[in-house]
């Protein structure tokens, strides 16, 4: 029979080689240096105008919080960044005044160094909220007329090795972007609203770095233009949560965590009462 001090000391060591499992990898120094965003605005019909307007810190890199990502052997197979994205990291659109289209373009650049050599796999993960209403009136987070991408570069070599994803034709998005152009789907008469996500994943690196960096283009779109019957239209989208995992083992790293059925109902309606206050 195993005494006392056997299961202690068994349980000592269990807790050490844990330990040891976490600590096998230090925290990564994350160095940002873009965060920026655009928020541009076209009213189609005569007089036509267009303005340009910049949004500071779209992405709230200023409290990204990095956390480690444990694999069920408790050892550390990469890291997650959070983001806390600003209220203004969205678009909007009526149809009044003969029609209008805004879109949101958001530009992310950091490094981010490790104190062991791995082979990078990026996750990114996003979702947030849209409202769409009437005839000729979209909104999409990756439609044909926007730029929404990752890349990512080693800084160890010269040679800069580096892999890349477009969200127009590598992200899984739901709603599925069946609309015009990709964006979401707009049932008639009625419309649609509700919660959007975005997951991509660039990866292919053929050997191991420490240093590498990243650029991640962001866009939305809203857009509501004149009705044939000249009945009212509307189109807005928003952005609410925004993380990348990081991972040495080519997984997804299991993502954010998907929040419960009523908690993504509380986060549509929510939201969806402040983008209707864009109407006006």
């Amino acid at each position: 029979m195993v005494g006392f001090k056997g299961i202690l000391a068994g349980v000592i060591a269990a807790v050490v080689a844990v330990a040891g499992a976490q600590s096998s990898f230090a925290a990564p120094l994350v160095t940002v240096l873009s965060d920026t965003g655009t928020l541009n605005t076209s009213f189609v019909a005569p007089p036509a105008s267009n303005s340009s307007n910049a949004i500071a810190t779209p992405y709230g890199s200023g409290s990204v919080s990095v956390t480690p990502v444990l694999n069920i052997s408790s050892q550390i197979i990469g890291y997650k960044l959070s983001f806390n994205p600003s209220s203004g990291f969205a678009a909007s659109a009526n149809n009044l005044a003969g029609g209008k289209t805004q879109s949101f373009a958001g530009l992310l650049a950091f490094d981010i160094t490790f104190d062991n050599a791995v082979k990078l796999t990026t996750n990114i993960y996003e979702d947030g909220i849209y409202s769409v209403s009437g005839l000729n009136s979209r909104v999409g987070v990756a439609t044909s007329d926007s730029a929404s991408g990752v890349i990512v570069t080693e800084q160890d070599t010269g040679t800069s090795q580096f892999v890349g994803s477009v969200f127009k034709t590598a992200a899984t998005i739901v709603p599925p972007a069946t609309g015009l152009g990709g964006s979401f789907p707009n049932p008639q008469p009625n419309g649609a609203s509700g919660v959007w996500t975005l997951f991509d994943q660039a990866t292919g690196f053929a050997a191991n770095y420490k240093k590498y960096h990243v650029v991640i283009d962001n866009d939305l779109i809203a857009e509501a233009l004149v009705n044939p019957n000249n009945a009212p239209g509307f189109a807005a989208i928003a952005k609410k949560d925004f993380s990348i995992i990081f991972t040495f083992d080519g997984s997804s790293g299991q993502g954010p965590g998907v929040p419960e059925p009523a908690s993504l109902g509380v986060l549509a309606l929510g939201g969806l009462s402040l983008l209707a206050r864009r109407r006006k």
